[in-house]
C-alpha cells in the first residue's frame, strides 16, 4: 500500500488495475464494475491515466472541469418546447397548439 502513494507506484498500480481489467474483459465478456458495463465509456486504466495526468497538468483538470460544466448544461433538440407550434414572420402570426387539460 505505502508503494502506491509514491507517484511511480501509482503509475504502475492504474497500469496493473487496466491489465486486470482487461482480462477480466477477455475472459468473461463484461466489465467487472457494474457502472462500466457500457461500452461507450472508457476502461478504468483510460480514467485512472487521464486523472494522474491531470493531478500535474494544470491546462487538463481545466479541461476536465469544463466538459463536467458542458454536460451539466447540456440541451437536446426539443426540450421545452410547447409542441407544434408554427410562427409566421410575415403576417406576425403564431399558432399554439391548446393543451388538453
Amino acid at each position: 500500500m505505502i508503494v502506491a502513494m509514491t507517484i511511480p507506484g501509482l503509475a504502475v498500480l492504474i497500469v496493473v488495475l487496466a491489465c486486470g481489467e482487461v482480462l477480466y474483459r477477455k475472459v468473461t465478456g463484461r466489465a467487472a464494475l457494474p457502472w462500466m458495463r457500457d461500452d461507450t465509456r472508457h476502461g478504468v486504466g483510460a480514467i485512472g491515466l487521464e486523472q494522474f495526468d491531470a493531478a500535474f497538468n494544470p491546462a487538463r483538470r481545466h479541461e476536465f472541469e469544463e466538459r463536467e460544466t458542458m454536460s451539466m448544461y447540456r440541451e437536446n433538440p426539443g426540450d421545452g418546447t410547447p409542441g407544434e407550434s408554427e410562427l409566421d414572420l410575415d403576417s406576425g402570426r403564431v399558432r399554439l397548439p391548446r393543451n388538453p387539460g
